[in-house]
């Protein structure tokens, strides 16, 4: 072989899939553009919810705290994986409290309104796909008086210090514990003098008349965190779009 021809085939080897896998849908995917949804209209379709503003900031947040380094946000597909039957993970499952079953795999629209994709490295922590999503789902069957975005802020100063909060059915589908490995984010929060009602601050004093404040930044991951559902996508998706499998009887 001469030196001509191999470096011929390394071009090759490295350059086609990289024509096919990157190039080619980074050029298909960029030009499509949301559907504006009308309720009495005859379209059909995948409608993507459009992320600007406080969640895009709070998406690159995300990425800069390392976030995606313990948690994915990928529903895997369900030959490589039981993704779709874990814990809220891919959607609500169809129950006594939730009307539909909107759990389905991860596709690439999933992330089209998103600057990057925070598909993650490692599962240290559980998949936030439909962080938001559970998360609403689990404060309001504990009949919590806090917000989605007041717990995510409690859980980014000391995910170790909020509780526990469980689905009365199975009474085994956990949000968080005090056994969370997540580490606090105290850089995202500053000290306050406590100075009456309405300050903003959140429910705990380190010593009295100081008070935790979320910065802009913490404030900003926690929208981001709450406005994770993705299996709002179509709900329920297109015929061409739905991967989700036929669910075991046990669940029917």
């Amino acid at each position: 072989m001469t030196f001509k021809a191999f470096i011929i085939g390394l071009l090759a080897t490295f350059g086609i899939p990289w024509l096919l896998l990157v190039v080619v849908p980074y050029s298909t995917m960029r030009s499509l553009e949301p559907v504006k949804y009308e309720k009495n209209s005859e379209l059909s379709g995948a409608f993507v919810p459009k992320r600007d503003g406080r969640i895009r900031e709070g998406s690159k947040i995300f990425g800069q705290e390392g976030c995606a380094l313990c948690h994915t946000q990928v529903i895997r597909p369900t030959y490589a994986g039981n993704d779709v039957h874990r814990a809220e993970w891919a959607g609500l499952r169809k129950s006594s409290s939730v009307d539909e079953d909107t759990r389905r795999e991860t596709i690439a629209q999933d992330f089209q309104q998103e600057q990057v994709a925070h598909v993650g490295q490692t599962r240290v922590g559980p998949d936030l796909s439909n962080f938001g999503r559970r998360l609403e789902h689990y404060l309001k069957l504990n009949k919590s008086n806090r917000t989605p975005e007041q717990w995510s802020l409690m859980h980014l100063y000391n995910p170790k210090g909020v509780p526990r909060y469980e689905v009365p059915e199975t009474g085994a589908q956990i949000i968080t514990s005090w056994k969370s490995t997540c580490p606090p984010k105290g850089g995202l929060f500053k000290k306050v003098q406590v100075n009456g009602a309405g300050h903003g601050n959140l429910p705990i004093e380190i010593e009295e008349g100081i008070g935790i404040k979320p910065t802009d930044r913490a404030r900003a991951l926690a929208s981001y965190l709450v406005s994770l559902k993705k299996d709002t996508l179509g709900n329920p998706l297109p015929e061409a779009l739905n991967f989700n499998p036929k669910a075991p009887k046990s669940e029917e």
